[in-house]
């Protein structure tokens, strides 16, 4: 409705300022003025079509090829954009991942140094104690011995005192039977007591 009504103001336009002239219009001047003359309509007509085509040609295609080459250009660096923001998140995914993924190596690699060093100790734990256990067990044989070649040294010297004692009291020297006698009699006497 809007472009029929445009189209007839255009021609109605056309055609007032095609019949236009500088003299004075009469009534009947100005009424054959307004009524359309067939031929000038038609010549108005073609060169309102003319119009339109070298328009066409001249300015709507370029115009049309030039927004054309635009919507591509802002096309091609909206999906340049897009592929890069995809490729970002896909990076930054990978990133996070790895970071993950080396998060959790790192916390295995502590707990598996926490077990090593847990069983480390132990083993050290369990070395110190058979050594410890060893060497008690050495200062007991060497005390042992001790208490042996004590008791040895204390034996002879008990032999010896007897002995020089018995010679004494009996004014006399004692045989090696007498002092072997004598000798068990007291140690046997000196075990009892203990």
């Amino acid at each position: 409705m809007k472009k029929a009504n445009l189209i007839s103001i255009l021609i109605l336009s056309s055609v007032l300022l095609t019949s236009c002239s500088d003299a004075p219009i009469s009534g009947d001047d100005f009424i054959s003025k307004i009524s359309p003359n067939l031929w000038d309509f038609l010549a108005v007509f073609a060169a309102f079509i003319v119009l339109i085509l070298i328009v066409f040609f001249f300015g709507y295609k370029p115009i049309k090829k030039l927004l054309q080459k635009r919507r591509d250009y802002v096309e091609g660096k909206i999906n340049n954009a897009e592929q890069r923001e995809n490729k970002s998140k896909q990076i930054l995914s990978d990133a996070e991942k790895v970071l993950s993924d080396s998060k959790k190596e790192a916390i295995e690699i502590v707990e598996q140094a926490k077990n090593d060093a847990l069983k480390q100790k132990e083993i050290i734990l369990n070395q110190a104690k058979e050594e410890t256990k060893i060497e008690k067990q050495k200062l007991k044989n060497e005390i042992a011995q001790e208490i042996e070649s004590s008791k040895d040294e204390i034996h002879h010297q008990i032999v010896d005192v007897a002995l020089s004692a018995s010679e004494k009291v009996l004014n006399r020297e004692v045989s090696k039977e007498d002092n072997s006698r004598l000798v068990d009699e007291f140690i046997k006497s000196l075990d009892k007591d203990e």
